[in-house]
């Protein structure tokens, strides 16, 4: 079984790889002598590693017959598919006496055909030898003479690409044909290496093969970058079509010349094209957007990732990333933007610098909102500092389970934020635990107060199926400036009265320096 992994990962991946590649690029245009080419190149490295994949898999007896007629024609024909495919993509070929061009590149696939005929291995080794879980052919000469009239073959072609890309004149064109040199050279080196080493046990047989693995992505590369070997333009419809993001192109005016049908999804509107976009901009950021707009035009410089917000037709807003590129369609210039929603985004970050502050149960802030909001520097005038901590409330959560100690909590928030209100600030710091700030004239209103708080408490218990369950809690207070400057000093002096409350009987509430 672990083998049969190692066969897998080794070769039937990449063969299911570049076979799905072939497909890929002959389905772009399968009318286009280069997609043929290069899908039936591909295709031929793809029966490589599948045939290797077999051969591991069944007795060491089957290999000469899997090599000659299988591997070894396929190698071939490889090769001779890659010689058309450079000439045809380089135009070398169309300067070729019509004679050769392109009969003399499939010269090396007649051999394959003279091997059926015959049934016999003129290329390649015809001896085996299983060595651990790899089965490696012997280096005769067959072997050792095709490899290397293929690397000469190779070498003459990276030469001829050299010369190619001297007398090309094209930025875009030399672009493509210096890829081809970097890779072509690359897998030159390699095959040089790993077609005439023989490590037996340290890696698998035909090494070189994953040269063309290379190859094939560096063209997957060169296809998306460069663009050549482009597609039909129903793939790009159905790109366009198909995209998540809303792409919009613009005139002068920012009248939607044409847009895809994300766009009216995103604007939530029947038809697009004819909407002055700047319509659709929100208030809020309506003229930044303008002027940013404004300025691309005039400068053409494309933008990225630009933040702003829509208004939908049902007046919703909504935030959205803008990209913006220019592009000359019949001699006028049109801005061509690709808009993402980021508004579920935008909610989600919202919700966590909410939780950042507050307390997700009761809705109260917590204590970092508490540290950070009652800043001392600018207070002038007296400022009570609260404790308090509720009596008996583990015995609420045992008896009548923690959802009703969950709704007791928010029963208790609810009266201390009724009770202060805008004149001060309240926080749950903790399980059972809150903090208040107000401001107060005199000690006698902080006393007035908290006795005020016990009668309201008293006189509104929590309800559970109709029994009230009353409210008990011990509170401690300081005063500032009477009894501190800094914020740590007084809640420390009201969580000292809170306690000594708390060991003298509880229920009660002490402020610093009293009793």
């Amino acid at each position: 079984m672990y083998e049969v992994v190692i066969y897998t990962l080794l070769y039937l991946l990449p063969a299911g790889f570049l076979f799905f590649l072939a497909l890929d690029v002959l389905g772009r245009n399968m009318k286009k002598t280069e997609h043929l080419l290069l899908s039936g190149y591909i295709g031929c490295y793809g029966v490589l590693f599948f045939s290797e994949f077999i051969r591991h898999l069944v007795d060491v007896s089957y290999s000469p017959f899997l090599i000659t007629y299988v591997f070894g024609n396929a190698g071939l024909l490889l090769f001779s598919l890659s010689l058309h495919f450079i000439f045809k993509i380089t135009k070398v070929g169309e300067k070729m006496p019509k004679v050769l061009y392109p009969g003399v590149f499939y010269i090396p696939a007649l051999i394959g055909l003279l091997t059926i005929v015959f049934q016999t291995n003129m290329t390649n080794s015809s001896s085996f030898e299983r060595v651990g879980m790899f089965i490696y052919p012997e280096f005769n000469a067959s072997y050792l003479i095709t490899m290397t009239a293929g690397n000469i073959f190779h070498f003459f072609v990276v030469v001829m690409l050299f010369f190619v890309h001297r007398q090309l004149k094209h930025s875009v064109q030399q672009k493509i044909i210096r890829m081809l040199i970097i890779i072509a050279s690359f897998v030159l080196v390699w095959d040089l290496i790993f077609g005439y080493v023989q490590a037996r046990g340290s890696i698998p047989p035909y090494p070189y093969i994953y040269g063309g693995l290379i190859w094939t992505i560096a063209l997957g590369f060169g296809l998306k970058k460069f663009d050549f070997l482009a597609s039909y333009s129903h793939r790009f419809s159905i790109l366009y079509d198909l995209n998540p993001s809303a792409i919009i192109l613009l005139d002068a005016k920012f009248k939607v010349e044409s847009a895809n049908p994300a766009t009216k999804k995103l604007l939530e509107v029947s038809r697009a094209k004819g909407l002055n976009f700047l319509e659709q901009l929100s208030e809020g950021t309506k003229e930044e957007t303008i002027d940013h707009l404004r300025q691309s035009f005039v400068s053409g410089k494309n933008f990225s990732d630009f933040e702003t917000s829509l208004e939908t037709s049902s007046g919703k807003g909504k935030y959205v990333l803008m990209d913006g590129d220019f592009l000359l369609i019949d001699q006028r210039v049109y801005l061509m933007l690709i808009v993402r929603d980021i508004q579920r985004m935008k909610e989600a970050e919202e919700t966590i610098r909410y939780l950042a502050y507050n307390d997700a149960l009761t809705g109260l802030p917590n204590r970092r909102w508490f540290y950070e909001s009652a800043d001392l520097a600018n207070k002038e005038g007296r400022h009570a500092f609260l404790i308090l901590d509720l009596d008996g409330f583990k015995k609420i959560n045992d008896t009548y389970g923690h959802q009703t100690g969950d709704d007791f909590l928010i029963h208790i928030a609810g009266i201390l934020k009724e009770n202060i209100g805008t004149k001060g600030m309240v926080a749950r710091v903790g399980g059972d635990e809150f903090y208040a700030m107000m401001p107060i004239s005199s000690e006698d209103e902080l006393q007035w107060f908290v006795h005020h708080l016990k009668q309201v408490t008293a006189a509104e218990p929590f309800l559970y199926k109709g029994e009230p369950i009353p409210i008990r809690y011990s509170l401690g207070a300081s005063i500032y400036p009477d009894h501190g400057t800094h914020l740590e000093t007084l809640i420390s002096k009201a969580d000292e009265s809170m306690y000594r409350v708390k060991k003298n009987g509880k229920n009660a509430v002490a402020v610093w320096g009293k009793g």
